[in-house]
């Protein structure tokens, strides 16, 4: 069994509080109400929001790779008629959404479970804080608060015996300027930014139609707008799109590459590449237009209007508001990633959309497994093996 300074045993019925309602905290939550425990789920939106932007796009990996024997079951316990789908098929993000994780939501299992519109603001002890020269087990034993700040019923407060923090990464949009930087002017402009791409399901088209757009940034998501702008709306005559991208040395993903494959035939007209560090200072006149001063190099600017502006220059991490610090352990190499410098508070994570949606979630199942396996004090607990192992018969 794992060795921690304090003893992860929870006894159920306990209270769990799961942060975050996306694929990692659905299945989180029904490995807890499996075992017996007490479940709150937080969401500050809804249920699979960023499964449904995927929106008809393919995951990366297959259904065995992101669904499991306990969430077919829990489907199945709820709807007899539920088949399992086969394990190489590949969903989209909605239809992920909708045949998996909006159902196993809305079973008897979690739906009265689930807050929506619920974002949590902040995580602390009722007793202790972190000044406080005790054992962590002492810590452990003190209930966690956590502040909500509901989108309709306002700030509210609930407790619980473990937290679980399924948001994943904690970031925030890297600036449009040099080295993921702001630029001049770029905070009171971003909330005017364009923030779909052309295959999402928020995507306006007349956001675009008939404008000049200027896409900033080289990320995945970028080399997804590029390459769905040139897919799908071909035969947009008056229609532009200026690329601004980083010095050639940097043009080195397999992502990349096709990106600017896919533009060749609209470039020049349609399409024109810009190499600059980045954004020196934007503005927007009266008429709505912006104005773009790029930094070319450390002596020279090159200065661009456009009519919309598309900011897609990556992440950086995000230093959280919450008291409690959820840094990981590294005294020994023997305890998991999942495992924070705060007695019962745990960070699960599945991949990031940037690596393609779907990816890393097989991990995060595992995690759960672990992690509950070591709530319950049984290090061999494997639910899902356990399941499977019915459905075979054995």
């Amino acid at each position: 069994m794992i060795e921690l300074p304090w003893d992860p045993e929870v006894d159920s019925p306990a209270t769990i509080a799961i942060i975050g309602g996306g694929p990692v905290g659905i299945e989180a939550a029904i490995y807890a109400r499996f075992l017996g425990y007490f479940v709150s789920i937080f969401e500050q939106r809804r249920v699979a929001h960023r499964m449904l932007d995927w929106h008809e796009r393919p995951l990366a990996v297959s259904a065995h790779l992101c669904t499991t024997p306990m969430g077919h079951a829990a489907i199945q316990a709820q709807e007899p008629v539920y088949q399992r789908c086969k394990p190489d098929h590949i969903y989209s993000g909605k239809s992920y959404a909708e045949e998996y994780l909006l159902p196993l939501a809305k079973s008897d299992l979690l739906f009265d479970d689930i807050h929506f519109l619920s974002p949590v603001a902040d995580v602390s002890r009722i007793r202790t804080t972190l000044t406080d020269a005790i054992h962590p087990q002492e810590r452990c034993n003190d209930e966690f608060r956590i502040l909500i700040d509901g989108r309709h019923r306002g700030p509210w407060v609930s407790l619980a015996d473990v937290v679980i923090d399924c948001r994943g990464c904690q970031q925030q949009s890297a600036g449009l300027g040099p080295g993921g930087g702001l630029a001049i002017g770029e905070s009171a402009l971003r909330e005017s930014f364009l923030l779909h791409t052309p295959r999402d399901r928020k995507f306006v088209t007349k956001s675009i139609a008939g404008k000049h757009v200027c896409v900033v940034g080289q990320t995945v998501k970028a080399c997804q707008f590029v390459t769905e702008f040139a897919t799908h709306y071909p035969d947009m005559a008056e229609t532009r799109l200026t690329w601004v991208i980083r010095p050639d040395r940097c043009h080195d993903s397999a992502m990349m590459t096709e990106s600017l494959q896919s533009i060749l035939p609209l470039y020049p007209t349609n399409v024109v590449i810009l190499e600059a560090l980045g954004v020196e200072q934007i503005d927007r006149n009266e008429a709505g237009c912006y104005l773009v001063r790029l930094l070319k190099d450390d002596n020279s600017c090159v200065e661009l209007k456009c009519d919309a502006v598309v900011s897609m220059t990556g992440s950086r991490t995000r230093v959280l508001s919450n008291e409690l610090h959820p840094g990981m352990l590294r005294e020994s190499a023997e305890v998991p990633a999942f495992v924070s410098n705060e007695p019962g508070l745990y960070v699960l994570q599945g991949g990031d959309l940037e690596d393609g949606a779907g990816v890393g979630l097989a991990q995060a199942f595992d995690n759960i497994r672990q992690l509950f396996a070591m709530l319950a004090g049984r290090e061999d607990l494997d639910l899902y093996g356990i399941i499977e192992k019915q459905n075979h018969g054995i």
